[in-house]
């Protein structure tokens, strides 16, 4: 009998450890089988990630090996130099913004546009050498010109001044000397028993005969075929007319004046007289 009870008591041991051993086999059943779904999510979830990575950074992780990049690029391979190196391309990419596709072709117009635009630049900047040279030349030329036919006509009417007055003498002066192109002219003269004097402070008589004289300097220096007075006697007292007339006589062997006067003495010596007179009266 106590061996039934012993067995019995074995039996029931048995038992109880069978029903132990079958919970522990369902408790482990049950977390293989979850940490199988928890596993299957996390491969998607890398799966994920290396298509992201591959997409936004072009690197193919499967075939990634740190220890090479370490080689390459220099770098410790450690965990915050990762970090660190993948935050600052994240940064690089953003500053980039988006990819333009057209990019190249764009950059192939502009290139030739820049290349049209140098062409252009670079003829224009020699057309302006040219042009200056050009205009340094003029510039030369007409300073020379202008001073030699201002000396000439200088002498002249200073010869001229002369003859006019019966004495003292004037001349043409410049008003800026050391800018030819964008000098005026002064004339000054002293009549005979005057002082050396501007034009404005001379007397209507005065200033006639005066500017008479430069007008027959420059006839002097370059003849013309005729030339037209009106009234240029006008002002002039009898004496003075005289000396007028006398200097027309002498200068119509070169040159033709046609004049217009109200002064008999210059009628007197004029060679053919044309009256001008109103229909009516008044």
């Amino acid at each position: 009998r106590q061996d039934i009870v012993a067995r019995e008591e074995a039996l029931r041991a048995g038992e109880q450890l069978l029903r132990e051993r079958r919970h522990s086999l369902a408790e482990a059943r049950s977390k293989l089988q979850d940490l199988t779904v928890r596993i299957a999510e996390s491969g998607l979830i890398i799966s994920h990630l290396l298509a992201d990575i591959e997409e936004r950074y072009h690197v193919d992780l499967e075939q990634y090996n740190p220890s090479d990049a370490a080689a390459i690029d220099g770098a410790a391979d450690d965990d915050a130099t990762s970090e660190g190196a993948l935050y600052e391309l994240k940064e690089k990419l953003e500053r980039l913004g988006e990819v333009n596709l057209a990019a190249a072709e764009e950059e192939e117009e502009l290139a030739s546009r820049f290349r049209f635009l140098t062409e252009q630049r670079e003829d224009l900047t020699r057309s302006l050498d040219s042009l200056q040279q050009a205009i340094k030349k003029i510039n030369r030329t007409t300073r020379e010109r202008f001073l030699d036919a201002f000396n000439q006509i200088n002498d002249q009417f200073k010869k001229v001044f002369s003859e006019l007055f019966q004495g003292g003498k004037a001349e043409l002066k410049l008003t800026d000397e050391e800018n030819i192109l964008e000098t005026g002219v002064d004339i000054v003269a002293q009549p005979p028993g005057k002082k050396l004097q501007d034009l404005d402070l001379l007397s209507g008589g005065e200033k006639s005969l005066t500017a008479f004289a430069l007008l027959m300097a420059i006839f002097l220096v370059k003849p013309s075929p005729f030339c037209v007075l009106d009234e240029a006697d006008s002002a002039l007292d009898d004496t003075n007319a005289n000396r007028f007339n006398r200097y027309l006589q002498n200068m119509s062997h070169q040159s033709q004046f046609i004049i217009i006067t109200h002064n008999k003495l210059t009628m007197q010596v004029a060679h053919t007289l044309y009256g001008v007179t109103m229909q009516e009266p008044g």
